[in-house]
């Protein structure tokens, strides 16, 4: 039987240490690209293929791998999530929790390539990025067991909760509350990675009001980059309109915090001239009491953390349980608009 390749031969065959080459093989940020590629170059020749399960054993305390990829670390959304992932984690008594970032579509594939091809994880949890069949085929037979958590339509198991539905209950509750002049401000779609968060919402938000029987004025949808200040920048162009919104539907928190700095710059009232609704409830929406929707992004960390260690101890199959269905959270940002005249 052939003997398969060891630490020691990638190390000795590419002429660096075995730290060296176990940074590489581990993902290390602190090699040097053409040290890597020489790393690389042998492991691929060698066909090596380090397994997660031997390295947890060899370890005094084994332990359980999961992974958690997202694009951006920081997003409070995602903190949110994590949350309910670090809930599930840490009522085991064995665990190990690894966190991944992507930047880009193309460090995205790499990111999941490396961890298809070093078995780096047993289980990897990816929030809010789109992966493809391919990418997908890859993990599976790599024996990675996958859950997404996003709102996107896609194949495979998924936690998340419907983005039309919710973009039409925001809309529909300022509707409720009698606003007709109701702008929608957004990320530009699709966004880099494919995602169709705002296209989702604002196609919500278009059904809403032609339900009402109201049409949509193009001068009030906003389409930007995502962050704060991209949004106050978007919202002061609607309160300049000479007919501005009487209510924005900002499709994240994040975006009507922007909203709300932009109104209050402009010295426009809230609720009182202007009514804000956002979407996610990250923790600080409370503390400055924005009206929003909940979409339970602790209880997606839960149930996506819960299913993959359900799979990975045989307890689990079929697909993750659903969500509760999104609602509005009712704060201080939200009123009846001003009678004509007022």
């Amino acid at each position: 039987m052939e003997r398969k390749p060891t630490l020691d031969d990638i190390a000795h065959l590419a002429g660096v240490g075995k730290g060296t080459a176990s940074r590489v093989i581990n993902g290390g940020t602190h090699v040097r690209k053409e040290t890597r590629e020489k790393v690389m170059k042998v492991i691929n020749d060698l066909g090596y293929r380090p397994s997660s399960a031997a390295r947890r054993l060899s370890r005094r305390v084994p332990l359980r791998s999961v992974g958690v990829l997202e694009s951006v670390l920081t997003a409070p959304a995602f903190v949110d999530r994590l949350r309910g992932i670090q809930d599930v984690i840490e009522s085991k008594e064995k665990f190990e929790l690894t966190l991944y970032s992507c930047t880009s579509p193309e460090r995205l594939k790499q990111k999941l390539d490396h961890i298809a091809d070093m078995h780096t994880v047993e289980a990897l949890i990816v929030v809010d990025l789109d992966v493809s069949e391919d990418q997908r085929a890859r993990l599976a037979s790599a024996g990675v067991t996958l859950v997404s958590i996003s709102n996107a339509a896609g194949s495979g198991p998924q936690v998340g909760i419907d983005d039309e539905r919710g973009g039409y209950v925001a809309t529909r509750y300022l509707l409720e509350l009698g606003h007709k002049r109701i702008a929608y401000l957004g990320d530009v779609f699709p966004d880099p990675f494919g995602f169709k968060t705002s296209r989702n919402r604002y196609r919500g938000y278009v059904q809403a009001l032609e339900d009402a029987g109201l049409s949509i004025g193009q001068e009030y949808v906003q389409l930007g980059k995502h962050g704060k200040a991209e949004a106050q920048a978007m919202c002061a162009t609607l309160l300049s309109l000479p007919d501005r919104p009487t209510a924005i539907f900002a499709m994240t928190d994040i975006q009507a915090l922007g909203c709300l700095e932009a109104a209050r710059e402009a010295k426009v009232n809230v609720p009182q001239d202007l009514s804000i609704i956002g979407f996610d409830d990250i923790e600080a929406s409370s503390h400055v009491g924005l009206t929003t929707v909940t979409q339970h992004l602790s209880e997606s960390g839960r149930v996506a953390t819960q299913y993959v260690l359900g799979v990975l101890e045989g307890r689990r199959t079929g697909d993750p349980p659903s969500l509760p269905d999104v609602e509005v959270v009712v704060r201080r940002t939200t009123c009846p608009p001003r009678e004509e005249g007022q």
